[in-house]
């Protein structure tokens, strides 16, 4: 058995009790792993769309771009950011979003679907609708980014997924250390795709996600939307690249008006000019009666059978 066989069966070991095992100690074990074995890579086109969605709870409007990109505010990071994510390390702040798919063509339905725990909630009632800010970013420039496409649930579900997942298999069985690779990509891909009950789950696909991102310089991950069941599109993006090759394009407001399994999303206010580096939102207020809007869909929600 060789070393990378060693340590990939130790990880695999791991996956029921990585709350018992340190980050670091995954991170070295997959870093010794992966040697010589292949990454599947994707392009992501120049003017591609990727949706951010932040619930407003008790905010009626944000006002900058700062407020809906990563997190940068230093005491929310050292003081809140303290759970490992589907990628991101404890106080490490990345960019999530999502794209368009074939299954859900509107990517604000996987945004709003990662962020929500109301709409996850099938007796949940909000009549008046869960208040939420949809930011959509533009891609400056073609990225190629990995992505995972090895998880069999993801395959059977979606079949942007199923389609990548076939043409990087074919590729690795040219590769000379192919059972191993597909073990290895097979492994990352469930962990992506896993259902966690602990932050702690993550533990696995972060330290893969930070070898690609840190060590390998790669810009992001695509990967699938766990909370639509894989049928939508997700990435995570590094801060630096967001700076450098997103633009914000357009900034609008949301309701989720939910009746336990009735649901309307209704479309409310949008922002007609961003100000001076994009700090000073200016939201076009007569754009609708907002309180008459939220009294229809309340009604409509309300009383569908």
């Amino acid at each position: 058995m060789t070393t990378q066989e060693k340590a990939l069966n130790e990880i695999i070991s791991y996956r029921n009790r990585l709350e018992e095992i340190k980050y670091e100690d995954i991170k070295t074990l997959i870093k010794e792993s992966i040697r010589h074995i292949p990454i599947a890579l994707a392009k992501l086109h120049k003017g591609a769309a990727i949706d951010r969605v932040r619930l407003n709870k008790d905010k009626p409007f944000f006002t900058s771009q700062k407020e809906l990109s990563y997190i940068t505010d230093e005491n929310i990071i050292a003081n809140h950011l303290n759970e490992f994510g589907r990628a991101n390390k404890p106080h490490q702040p990345l960019f999530y979003g999502a794209l368009t798919s074939e299954k859900i063509k509107e990517n604000r339905m996987t945004a709003y679907a990662e962020t929500s725990l109301m709409l996850r909630d099938n007796n949940a009632i909000n009549t008046e609708g869960e208040l939420f800010t949809l930011s959509r970013w533009r891609t400056n420039e073609e990225l190629i980014v990995p992505e995972i496409v090895f998880s069999v649930e993801a395959i059977k579900e979606n079949p942007q997924t199923a389609a990548s997942f076939h043409k990087h298999y074919q590729a690795l069985m040219q590769e000379p250390m192919r059972e191993l690779a597909l073990r290895q990509l097979e492994l990352f891909s469930e962990e992506f795709a896993r259902k966690a009950r602990s932050h702690h789950d993550y533990k696995i696909a972060v330290a893969y996600a930070d070898l690609l991102m840190s060590e390998g310089n790669h810009p992001g991950i695509l990967y699938p939307s766990v909370q639509t069941g894989h049928q939508g599109q997700n990435i995570v993006l590094r801060p630096d690249i967001v700076d450098k090759q997103l633009t914000l394009t357009n900034v609008s407001t949301h309701r989720l008006h939910k009746n336990k399994m009735n649901a309307t999303m209704a479309n409310y206010y949008h922002v007609k000019a961003f100000g001076v580096n994009n700090s000073h939102f200016e939201w076009d207020l007569d754009e609708c009666d907002e309180p008459a809007l939220i009294k229809m869909w309340s009604e409509h929600v309300a009383n569908k059978v």
